[in-house]
């Protein structure tokens, strides 16, 4: 029972009261469900069974508070879906975006139905997020394979943004980053968030999360703060930080930072990220607002 996340409901009135406090007026809501996060689940012992939550659980957390959540849904799987036909019905209702785990229904970012997926968004003026994580090559595609496919992406859909999630599961620390960084500095419409960055967290419960903050410098070094979104994964991280905890780790004690980066990396940059859908709201009636 020492992690809050698995004896208690996180609804959208705590992550909202959090926010308060914190003194974060926007954030993007991510909504996935048991059969999107399967292949991860496995991985670590559990089953569809253990999974609560998913698109309309999210749907109806987010519409108590329109004006503060910006909703991605995951992707499903387009060998099993019409993948585009759901992300148009989505964007009707407001998504903004598309949170894709490709390892976990085992495609290529490049594939015939995957690039349908991303003509959809680039229609619709979506955005993208990508995880890599829970890789298990050969079972999946590699990081270094992944990340291959992302560049020529990237390429063939200049005004699309993307953002890696977790900066692309790759430890900012190792040379394993350095393809991020790479790509980052020639794809402009490359973004990197920054949740356990590099799918590590070594700091434990002791903030001001000294491995954390040398991560997040490496980072800042290598791509610019104009390139990197501060994020929290909340509630998967209430067990090492609360969520003001988190935001103070850079507000306060990331003095490699000038006062405009801190700027950037707590907003403007993921302002810059949404440009023009950054207003857009879910609502009830299924029509899309600004």
């Amino acid at each position: 029972m020492n992690r809050h996340f698995t004896w208690h409901e996180h609804p959208a009135e705590l992550l909202v009261t959090e926010m308060d406090l914190a003194g974060v007026d926007k954030t993007f809501l991510l909504s996935y469900d048991a059969e999107d996060t399967a292949w991860s689940a496995q991985q670590h012992g559990y089953t569809m069974e253990d999974f609560s939550g998913g698109r309309k659980y999210t749907l109806l957390q987010a519409r108590q508070f329109p004006d503060r959540f910006l909703w991605f849904n995951t992707v499903k799987d387009p060998k099993r879906y019409d993948s585009v036909a759901l992300i148009q019905e989505d964007a009707a209702l407001g998504m903004v975006g598309i949170k894709l785990f490709p390892a976990f229904i085992n495609v290529s970012l490049i594939e015939y139905d995957m690039l349908a997926v991303f003509d959809a968004c680039r229609d619709l003026d979506l955005r993208v997020l990508i995880s890599l994580e829970t890789l298990r090559p050969p079972q999946t595609k590699s990081l270094e394979e992944y990340l291959a496919e992302l560049d020529d992406l990237l390429g063939r859909y200049p005004s699309v943004f993307f953002a890696l999630l977790h900066v692309g599961c790759a430890d900012p620390l190792t040379p394993a980053a350095n393809e991020v960084f790479r790509l980052a500095g020639e794809h402009a419409n490359l973004y990197l968030s920054t949740a356990m960055p590099g799918c590590v967290w070594d700091d434990g419960t002791e903030y001001p999360f000294r491995n954390y903050l040398q991560r997040m410098k490496r980072l800042c070094e290598a791509v610019g703060a104009g390139r990197v979104m501060w994020a929290t994964d909340w509630p998967w991280f209430d067990w090492a930080f609360k969520y003001e905890q988190g935001l103070n780790a850079i507000r306060k004690h990331a003095d490699f930072l000038t006062e405009q980066e801190k700027e950037l990396v707590l907003g403007t940059t993921a302002v810059e990220f949404m440009g023009s859908r950054l207003h857009d709201q879910v609502t009830l009636d299924g029509d899309q607002s600004a």
